[in-house]
C-alpha cells in the first residue's frame, strides 16, 4: 500500500510540475510558436555570442551538475528576437515560460524543454528588458527540494562570439 501510495504521489506531482520527456522540435513549434532551428541564426538581441559556459562551485554544481556545461546557439525564439542555447546534453538555455518580449520582460532559464516549465536553474533577478544571460554576474539560482536558492558563484559566460569565427 505504502508503495502504491508514493507512486501515486509522484504521479501527480510530476505531473503538477510538468515533468516529462524532452519534447520533440515539432512538439516544441505546436506550444511556442514558430521557432527558427538554425544554429548559424542572426537574431535582433544576443546575437554576438554564439557559445555560453555556465560554471558554479556553490549549489547549483551539487544539485543541479547536469545542467552546467557549455551551450551552443541552436535556433531563436519570437521571429530571431533572441538565441536559444543547446548544451551536448539536451539542456536549453531559454527564455523562460514567463518571459514576453512585447512588454521586454525576459528571464533565462535552464531547463530540458523550450520555455522550459522544468528549469533548474533560472535568473529572475533581471528581467527587465531584453538582456543577454552572460550580461549580469548576480541573481542566478538554483531549485533543490521545490526550493529556489541563489548561489552567487553560479556565472553564465559567453566563451566564443560570432566574430571570432
Amino acid at each position: 500500500m505504502r508503495s502504491l501510495c508514493a507512486v501515486l504521489l509522484f504521479a501527480g506531482l510530476s505531473s503538477a510540475l510538468h515533468i516529462s520527456a524532452p519534447m520533440s522540435k515539432a512538439k516544441m513549434e505546436e506550444v511556442f510558436g514558430k521557432v527558427t532551428w538554425d544554429k548559424n541564426v542572426k537574431t535582433d538581441y544576443c546575437s554576438q555570442c554564439v557559445e555560453v559556459e555556465i560554471s558554479s562551485t556553490g549549489g547549483a554544481s551539487q544539485y543541479q551538475e547536469n545542467r552546467l556545461g557549455r551551450y551552443t546557439v541552436a535556433g531563436a525564439l519570437w521571429e530571431n528576437m533572441v538565441p536559444f542555447f543547446e548544451a551536448s546534453n539536451g539542456q536549453l538555455l531559454t527564455p523562460g515560460p514567463y518571459s514576453n518580449p512585447i512588454i521586454y520582460t525576459v528571464m533565462w532559464i535552464v531547463s530540458e524543454t523550450l520555455g522550459g516549465f522544468n528549469a533548474g536553474l533560472q535568473n529572475k533577478f533581471h528581467v527587465d528588458g531584453i538582456n543577454c544571460p552572460w550580461e549580469f554576474e548576480d541573481g542566478w539560482e538554483y531549485e533543490h527540494q521545490f526550493q529556489w536558492t541563489i548561489d552567487p558563484t553560479l556565472r553564465v559566460k559567453c566563451i566564443r562570439f560570432r566574430d571570432e569565427e
